[in-house]
């Protein structure tokens, strides 16, 4: 007998469908028996009825009625601005269909994504985000005479512009919609004027940055590291290996060495790891524009601390970064879901957000799997320019 957990739907088909293997059995008409633990919720939802002598298709009817064996995370993935990992590659593949009968597919292709995974928004407004967020990558890598000069021909760049005018300037945009000022009208303005160009400029480098979250390959904010261990505290034989930062960060002393980092000895404590913000304006502007939105924010660095006291930390050129991106909460008033989180492994971390006129403790959620999880728990969460995170069904 095998006995085996599941969470989930998918799960449980998956490792049910191991039992006869895990056993031994050579053939896969022969009876095998297992144990599976299901959420204890599963017992609130009735799952004592059902009936056995129905087979698999009364097993399959019963599970689908266990609201408990939902994935709600990918629900939330595929109804969430993180749905722009799979649109990016649909947009290449339409841009590149141009002028083709064969371009149909692509919007055939979404709505029965769509319909799979109840997607509440329509192919138009995910290819104008990914316009939008190709122009901003564009936009941040042109010099300021560069970006008044030609920002109209940039690849992406009028969408660009569009979600400018839409996040900073409300009125403005009102016109816009009413059809009183047309993206035309912005030409010279760029041009004639540098400070706008600046501001322009500055805007696709946090937008860019914000959602490096949603096209990360690992949940991490920083690469791992080249180590060299001459004292053999990770390694036996070979001396040089990679580490994850925060590893590093928490257990160990060190140095940086060209392009390597190393170790000098074992942390006599383990460090506690927080982040600091600086930021440029009084607490309660903070509160209005920074909070409960994924954005990616300036002067802002990683500290270690024991009992509260910040120790020094080595400079290390791998782990400055221009812009951090993520979600910052306050703390207090999710301290639950922050606790339920935790408890599921999802990481999260301190920042002490000092303003020009208070300091407090928040919690930041730097990578994806903390934003979608937050998001599952009913927080709000927006985006630069005030469209939703995440869409509830």
């Amino acid at each position: 007998m095998v006995n085996f957990s599941a969470r989930d739907r998918f799960s449980f088909w998956q490792r049910i469908g191991r039992v006869g293997r895990i056993l031994g059995k050579s053939e896969t008409d022969i009876s095998s028996e297992a144990i599976a633990y299901l959420p204890a919720q599963a017992w609130e939802q009735d799952i004592t009825s059902l009936d056995f002598s129905g087979g698999r298709k009364a097993l399959t009817e019963m599970l689908e009625n266990l609201s408990c064996l939902d994935r709600p995370f990918l629900e939330i993935y595929w109804r969430s601005e993180a749905f722009l990992e799979i649109a990016r590659p649909l947009l290449e593949l339409e841009e590149s269909l141009q002028n083709l009968p064969q371009i149909k597919v692509i919007a055939r292709l979404y709505r029965t994504m769509q319909s799979l995974f109840r997607g509440k928004r329509d192919w138009n407004y995910y290819r104008g985000r990914m316009k939008a967020l190709k122009g901003a990558e564009d936009i941040a890598e042109k010099s300021l005479k560069e970006i008044q000069k030609g920002w109209k021909y940039i690849k992406g760049g009028q969408a660009f512009v569009r979600t400018f005018i839409k996040a900073n300037y409300p009125d403005e945009w009102e016109n816009f919609q009413a059809g009183y000022t047309k993206i035309e009208d912005y030409e010279n303005y760029f041009q004639e004027n540098i400070e706008a160009a600046k501001e322009l400029k500055q805007f696709a480098e946090i937008w860019q940055a914000s959602y490096a979250p949603i096209f990360q390959f690992r949940d991490s904010l920083f690469e791992s590291l080249n180590i060299r261990d001459p004292k053999g505290f990770l390694l036996d034989e070979s001396d040089e290996t990679v580490l994850e930062p925060f590893h590093l960060l928490r257990f160990y002393e060190f140095v940086e060495d060209g392009e390597f980092v190393q170790l000098i000895s074992r942390a006599k404590n383990i460090y506690q790891l927080n982040f600091y913000l600086r930021y440029n304006g009084t607490a309660e502007e903070f509160k209005n524009h920074e909070l409960n939105k994924l954005t990616a924010w300036e002067n802002c660095r990683i500290e270690r601390r024991i009992n509260e006291a910040i120790s020094p930390t080595p400079l290390l050129k791998q782990l400055e970064t221009k812009l951090l991106p993520g979600v910052i909460i306050n703390k207090t008033a999710n301290m639950w879901i922050i606790i339920q989180l935790q408890r599921k492994g999802v990481s999260s971390y301190p920042i002490f957000v000092s303003c020009d006129d208070f300091e407090k403790e928040y919690t930041f959620f730097p990578g994806l799997t903390g934003i979608l999880s937050i998001a599952m728990y009913g927080h709000v969460i927006k985006l630069e320019d005030g469209e939703d995170f995440y869409i509830a069904g």
